[in-house]
């Protein structure tokens, strides 16, 4: 298996010698586990490899995947929770994150899940993602604005 860039895409040239454009990777579960388990799939939905460990890789493959998964995950991190209010179908949410101050509406509660310790994922109305990468290393205030919603 060979991984390539092609300009703004992903190829790979699979055991066989055949060569798949459009490639994207895709992490597989668990996501706390970011290391493990990215799956190539082809530009028709289907599973083309399994890389079990990024680690295992040499580095140029290594560092092209890990390049194509950041530009796929665009997920910010929140480092502050400014305020968040009721709004007709849910609750708006103005933050600080690692890419600069947002405003994003969470429908509801289940909105917010964990990734394990103190991770937690939040999806907006729109779908986007949002990281809080450690809940205990957020200011007091954002934690106490946190616990009212999960």
């Amino acid at each position: 298996m060979k991984i390539l860039t092609t300009g703004s895409s992903l190829a790979l040239i699979d055991a066989e010698g055949v060569r798949h454009e459009n490639v994207r990777p895709v992490r597989l579960f668990p996501l706390t586990d970011p290391q493990h388990w990215i799956a190539l799939v082809g530009e028709n939905g289907r599973e083309l490899a399994c890389v079990e460990d990024l680690n295992t890789l040499e580095d140029e493959p290594r560092q092209i995947l890990a390049g194509a998964l950041a530009q796929r995950e665009f997920v910010p991190v929140i480092n502050r929770i400014v305020n968040i209010t009721r709004a007709t179908d849910g609750h708006d949410w103005h933050v600080e994150t690692d890419r600069g101050s947002t405003v994003f509406r969470l429908e509801t509660d289940e909105s917010i899940q964990s990734l394990g310790g103190s991770r937690l994922v939040i999806f907006d109305k729109a779908g986007t993602r949002y990281l809080i990468a450690d809940v205990a290393a957020l200011d007091r205030d954002s934690r106490r604005k946190l616990e009212r919603y999960y």
